[in-house]
């Protein structure tokens, strides 16, 4: 049995292969790996996780196989770039398939005490194993969390946080379950407290843990109460605090863009610069040209 714990590649899909590269990271609460290989033939897949388990193909897909669920033979479906699956946690998925000579996938364990605790637990027991599906608000989410492993920075790990939590909003929803609403905001007392810390730490943005620690609430009621209080969620609000005080440094000093990116908490100057130019359509140094012109 495999383990989201220690994810070994050639353990969950064994395959004669000529190469393999393994990147992977661990924020705690989410794990993330990604695998990519050249000269495949057929492999096998077996993944019987202790925490909740998605994958997605990146790159390349299998055209022929067999899946099979809890030992059951559940035929095969082809699974081309984008295709998802969900294993929930103490299920099994196994089987075979062939299909292109090069390829990639991602693959994102969640802990289940996590998600039971940010959504509810009495919403999780009917989630079953989905084998090769296609979502485009899924894909997406798990293509974020994919950008984080290759680009990570001090926010990363609220990043990953967030768009585990839409992973499974998604996959409710796909399965007819309503979410309650949320009954409340936070108190005007609680979101100065939050802003304070964020404020405090630019260059080390606080994790969602952090902030639901500060608050002494449960990950759920804080989650949903940030976004009723702030129309938007967590990482959404960090994210955006760090870009406007990134623009007001571009405005008022003459420190380097690579100063401002890591007094900002961004990873690196590379890293600032796609973030400001998908916020505003410039980047920094082109931003700061036209404001003094």
């Amino acid at each position: 049995m495999t383990e989201t714990y220690d994810f070994q590649p050639d353990e969950v899909r064994r395959s004669d292969h000529s190469t393999l590269v393994h990147q992977h990271i661990n924020w705690g609460m989410v794990r993330a790996h990604i695998v990519k290989r050249t000269g495949l033939a057929r492999q096998e897949t077996r993944i019987a996780p202790y925490q909740h388990s998605f994958l997605i193909n990146l790159k390349g897909g299998a055209r022929s196989g067999e899946d099979f669920v809890e030992g059951r033979s559940i035929g095969f479906t082809p699974r081309r770039p984008g295709s998802v699956v969900f294993v929930p946690a103490h299920r099994e998925w196994s089987g075979w398939d062939e299909g292109d000579a090069t390829g990639s996938y991602l693959f994102v364990s969640v802990d289940t005490t996590f998600i039971e605790e940010t959504l509810g637990s009495k919403h999780l027991v009917g989630l079953k194993p989905a084998i090769g599906f296609r979502d485009n608000m899924i894909e997406d989410a798990l293509r974020r969390i994919a950008a984080e492993l290759n680009n990570p920075d001090p926010i990363s790990v609220t990043m990953a946080e967030s768009q585990a939590v839409q992973l499974f909003v998604q996959l409710l929803r796909l399965n007819g379950v309503g979410l309650e609403p949320a009954k409340g905001g936070l108190s005007p007392l609680n979101l100065k407290r939050i802003n304070a810390i964020i404020e405090s730490r630019p260059a080390n943005p606080p994790s969602l843990e952090e902030l639901v620690r500060e608050i002494g609430v449960s990950r759920r009621h804080f989650f949903r109460a940030f976004k009723q209080s702030t129309g938007k969620t967590p990482h959404s609000y960090v994210a955006e605090h760090r870009l406007k005080r990134a623009v007001d440094l571009l405005r008022t000093t003459d420190l380097s863009a690579t100063d401002i990116a890591l007094g900002c908490g961004f990873a690196s100057s590379s890293h600032f610069t796609v973030a400001f130019k998908q916020a505003l359509g410039t980047g920094p140094s082109e931003f700061r040209r036209r404001w003094r012109s």
